[in-house]
């Protein structure tokens, strides 16, 4: 009876188990490529299944062999006094409490031809999150850019709390 009684106890715990939170859950996500004249390749967001924000996401430039040629962090921000991210958007959003640092380097990033920053995000509907119509540029080689993108190559989005790649789109 004790051995029933144990078994049972058991088996009614890992169900219980099943039912508490199992932390975040990978949204996935699907983008639209298109290239410009200039030589720049535009990655736009088409639909995300869970809306993040933008610090939860990183990016990964690859080239055909899928090697990666850049990565970072999506959302600007300020980690440990290392100044990271490509929204070039950010100023649009600010307000007097903008950080400089951060203006700075969404300058930076929207004023490179590509020959240091290759991909730049933009919020298009500034909610500072993941969604619908935002947009990556990944500079390529042309009379406006001077960045490494090229045809076949990817950009991949990654969801930083579980490390997954919630969507990637060949560049062309």
């Amino acid at each position: 009876m004790v051995a029933i009684t144990v078994v049972l106890a058991a088996v009614l715990y890992v169900w219980a188990a099943s039912f508490l939170e199992q932390g975040d859950t990978s949204p996935f996500a699907q983008f639209t490529s298109s290239k410009n004249s200039g030589g720049d390749y535009y990655v736009t967001v088409v639909k995300v299944s869970t809306k993040y924000d933008l610090e939860a996401f990183s990016y990964f430039l690859k080239d055909s062999t899928g090697t990666t040629s850049e990565f970072g962090e999506i959302a600007m921000q300020n980690l440990s006094g290392n100044v990271v991210g490509i929204d070039v958007s950010y100023d649009a959003t600010c307000d007097e409490s903008c950080d400089d640092d951060l203006q700075t380097r969404s300058d930076a990033v929207d004023d490179d031809s590509g020959s240091v920053y290759a991909v730049t995000f933009n919020d298009n509907d500034r909610d500072g999150k993941l969604s619908a119509g935002d947009k990556f540029t990944a500079r390529g080689s042309g009379h406006s850019s001077d960045g490494p993108a090229q045809d076949d190559w990817s950009l991949e989005v990654k969801f930083d709390n579980t490390g997954d790649v919630i969507g990637s789109k060949r560049l062309g």
